[in-house]
């Protein structure tokens, strides 16, 4: 019975290949393998990465070359930007306390100047039209009378 608690040993040892010293001979091909495979990844890391580092540094320059051409276009790009990430994300909690007066006085002053720019309209409008009919008025009144009307001479 001796020999099974040996041979159990052996078993034991025998799954990754034989034993030689308490080492197994399959462990060093398994160690070449693993070093291949981390070198290559190595490699595909560093090029993605020195890829993706030449895609940035174009994407910075056309940008910079657009923002440049049409500075408008690009103040406008960045607001509305601004604006759907501010849509999208979350408001937190200390940005909801912090910002909940500035917001409500935002929203009044925003509604009062659309009031007044509507008051200002409606002045506008009826203006143009008090002005309209009066001229309208004064076109009639010197198409029908007699004394000013076209092809009449008036009598002194």
């Amino acid at each position: 019975m001796s020999t099974t608690a040996t041979d159990t040993s052996t078993t034991t040892n025998s799954g990754t290949g034989d034993t030689q010293g308490g080492k197994s001979k399959g462990a060093g091909a398994g160690s070449g393998r693993a070093a291949e495979a981390y070198s290559a990844a190595r490699e595909r890391t560093s090029a993605a990465l020195s890829s993706a580092k030449e895609t940035a540094s174009r994407a910075g320059q056309r940008t910079s070359q657009r923002i440049e051409t049409n500075p408008v276009s690009a103040i406008v790009g960045g607001l509305a930007l601004g604006g759907i990430l501010a849509w999208v994300l979350p408001k937190s909690q200390r940005e909801t306390e912090a910002l909940s007066g500035v917001g409500q006085k935002l929203t009044d002053t925003a509604k009062q100047a659309a009031q007044t720019a509507m008051d200002a309209g409606r002045q506008q409008v009826n203006e143009i039209k008090e002005t309209a009919a009066s001229n309208i008025g004064h076109a009639v009144m010197e198409a029908v009378s007699p004394t000013t009307g076209s092809g009449q001479q008036s009598t002194q």
